[in-house]
């Protein structure tokens, strides 16, 4: 799909990306990836059995510190989805005006209205990131501590 920007030039896809990726990053849209994570795990039976052997706080404490810990390895590919979850929704332009705070209120409608179908793109493409992200947490969290 080619992408037409101001003045009728066309836009790269790069551009488009990276005009999402922004848009993600400066509004913190994917600082969710440790919750996500969280409430993914503590709804495993890995979890249960780790509540079962060590304590329900000593569970979350160390299953939320590994979580923490690898958080970064996975930020950037969580936030790159994102990113192309919202591009599939809005303009580079409007991507732009929403980042600086300067959409209309029919954009800002949008927005709020779109979030839905941004948040369904989102867990289609980041299914397998969030589930590889939690299952490497906790079974570090298994193999370290579990007695």
């Amino acid at each position: 799909m080619l992408m037409i920007g101001l003045g009728g030039a066309p836009l790269s896809a790069a551009e488009v990306d990276d005009t999402a990726l922004a848009f993600v990053q400066q509004r913190h849209l994917g600082d969710g990836l440790g919750w996500q994570g969280y409430q993914m795990a503590s709804r495993t039976a890995v979890f249960a059995g780790l509540v079962d052997a060590l304590g329900k706080t000593r569970a979350q404490v160390l299953v939320q510190g590994e979580l923490q810990r690898l958080q970064p390895q996975y930020q950037g590919r969580w936030e790159q989805n994102l990113a192309a979850a919202y591009a599939h929704s809005f303009s580079v332009e409007e991507l732009r005006q929403l980042n600086d705070g300067k959409g209309s209120p029919a954009l800002m409608n949008r927005f709020k209205a779109r979030n839905n179908e941004v948040g369904q793109e989102m867990k289609a493409r980041s299914a397998d990131l969030l589930a590889e992200f939690v299952s490497r947490a906790l079974e570090s969290v298994r193999k370290n501590y579990m007695p």
